[in-house]
């Protein structure tokens, strides 16, 4: 554990936050509890926007959320960008009638969407940390110059999730005493801009290793920079492969990040993957038993959980929980809310080469030997249930059991150390200590060989993902690659890591007359899915309140109708 992060985040300030975009150039500062500006306490709590909801450290919920007006759980940033990112796509189902979740696993969202609303509202408050902390922080000493690099990446990976999700977005890199002083809205190709210049001067400033575990440095900067050039052409209509080869490069050039390739038998003869124990209870081991990189050193962003001291709804607790029910394996915590399946659509990318798609049907196995049986260690998949009883279809959007095709325990609470999986060594019996690895060195590794690709190197990407990511899963090597495969293999590799919708938009498959054409589909995508689905629209209240919003939106040469392609009322 470590034990600094551990007390910064019992003793950091607390922060108000109102849920309107009007608020983001405020200080966001509520002056019953802070009297005076604490730097290193502001500092951990600009990380804990990424690990936390507020500021109880019971993170109880509606008791002391960062945004109000939504669940305090739900409000998570790792939550909100998994749900909005998994839920319209071929990954991730959640069987749940929570508000707002129906509307997004159909594509049937508009702005006063309860999901759409919470995201935005968690990106536009973190930036307002953020640029508190930037506006009132001592930055001429070396602590202080480095604490103000990474608060300006965590702003830059904010600035991203909402370049990634809205077409138009409220932007301010200032902070502003105000209340009138609405922010303007920039389109994407403005925002790239921003974004771009910002990460290159990270990439130099950053610090060149990361200063502690859960802290970031110059390869965040530019694996993040590579995500934006893969992008490009959704963002700013123009291909950028050769930059985001670059990129990627750049960040492989940093040897202490490094693929996990360790595997381990506990005394049950049960085998945890190299793969399998990235997203265990000890994941954030550095070193292994036999002193090489552990799991944490693939994991170039860790967002920091721990059973007693930083526990979240919406952290891997939610990942954990929501796919396990009474009878399956035990996974180290009491929490079984079984709410989360996978579609057959997506199952299908780990069908071996000789099993028919009804004999994928009959095969009953549990995490941990379904990996063995469709000879990859990334399908961390589970099926008990019997082909007459398993639904592959759903009925509007809608399933009733969790068992309506496979579960996906991705994520446990399990520690690959513990002798039998009966053993519990998490730290508390309700909260998980499994960290989240929001980025890994893998996403390199894979923007590369998708970069040459789509510059003509079919050949030498296909050898790299065969020599980096399939070797390390224990799969068999490619034979062909093509843009299909690649997309498939996006998906293999990171499934339920919450990126799913970016992917499926970059290759045409998402929304839009193209992906119609393609016949890309998946339970709940319609047949004809408008363009405008490719993003969400800003929230409704926002569209009202900011008179900014029809001022310079309405104006912006390349503004569809409404704005963003949804009316002014949605």
């Amino acid at each position: 554990m470590n034990k600094l992060l551990k007390y910064a985040l019992m003793a950091c300030v607390a922060f108000v936050c109102a849920s309107c975009v009007q608020d983001l150039n405020t200080i966001p500062i509520d002056e019953k509890s802070e009297t005076g500006f604490n730097q290193d306490a502001i500092f951990t709590k600009i990380y804990a926007t990424l690990a936390t909801t507020g500021q109880n450290v019971d993170s109880k919920v509606d008791e002391s959320g960062d945004i109000t007006g939504i669940d305090e759980g739900t409000s998570a940033f790792y939550r909100m960008m998994w749900e909005l990112n998994e839920f319209p796509s071929d990954e991730g189902w959640w069987i749940w009638e929570d508000p707002g979740v129906a509307e997004v696993r159909t594509m049937e969202w508009l702005g006063d969407n309860y999901l759409v609303k919470g995201l935005y509202y968690r990106y536009v408050t973190d930036i307002k940390y953020c640029n508190h902390f930037l506006a009132n922080a001592e930055s001429t000493s070396a602590k202080g110059a480095e604490q103000c690099a990474e608060v300006r990446f965590i702003r830059a990976l904010n600035y991203w999730y909402l370049l990634d999700m809205f077409k138009f977005i409220p932007f301010s890199a200032k902070e502003s005493t105000d209340p009138k002083n609405y922010p303007d809205y920039l389109t994407r190709a403005e925002l790239f801009e921003w974004l771009e210049k910002e990460l290159k001067e990270l990439t130099v400033i950053l610090p060149a290793q990361r200063l502690g575990k859960y802290r970031v440095d110059q390869t965040a900067a530019w694996i993040l920079l590579g995500r934006m050039y893969l992008n490009a052409k959704v963002y700013i209509g123009e291909e950028k492969w050769q930059e985001a080869k670059t990129a990627a490069d750049n960040a492989l050039s940093n040897s202490y990040y490094q693929l996990f390739e360790e595997s381990v038998t506990n005394k049950d003869g049960i085998v945890y993957s190299p793969y399998q124990q990235l997203f265990m209870g000890d994941n954030d081991r550095e070193n292994t038993l036999n002193n090489n990189p552990g799991p944490a050193r693939e994991a170039v962003l860790l967002v920091y959980q721990d059973g007693n001291y930083c526990r979240c709804w919406g952290g891997s607790m939610f990942v954990i929980a929501s796919v396990r029910d009474a009878g399956m394996i035990p996974w180290g915590v009491t929490e079984s809310w079984n709410c989360i399946r996978t579609s057959p659509e997506f199952v299908y990318k780990f069908k071996p080469e000789d099993i028919t798609t009804d004999s994928m049907k009959k095969i009953k196995a549990d995490e941990y030997h379904m990996p063995i049986v469709l000879g990859d260690d990334r399908a961390i998949l589970c099926s008990y249930v019997a082909e007459s009883e398993k639904s592959w279809k759903l009925e509007g959007g809608k399933a009733s059991s969790l068992y309506a095709s496979w579960s996906c325990p991705k994520f446990t609470a399990v520690y690959s150390t513990s002798d039998s999986l009966k053993q519990v060594r998490n730290s508390h019996s309700q909260w998980p200590d499994t960290d989240v690895p929001l980025i890994r060195i893998a996403e390199a590794y894979m923007t590369k060989a998708e970069a040459m690709l789509r510059l003509g190197d079919n050949g030498g990407a296909m050898q790299l993902i065969n020599d980096k990511i399939r070797s390390r899963a224990h799969a068999k090597p490619l034979t062909s690659l093509d843009e299909d495969i690649m997309l498939d293999e996006w998906s293999r590799e990171f499934w339920g890591e919450g990126r799913r919708r970016t992917d499926l938009v970059r290759f045409n498959r998402f929304a839009g007359a193209e992906a119609d054409a393609s016949g890309y589909t998946w339970e709940g995508r319609p047949g004809k899915a408008a363009e405008k689905y490719n993003w969400f629209p800003v929230p409704s209240d926002d569209k009202k309140t900011n008179p900014n919003f029809k001022l310079q939106v309405e104006s912006k040469p390349d503004a569809l109708p409404g704005g963003d392609g949804y009316t002014y009322a949605d």
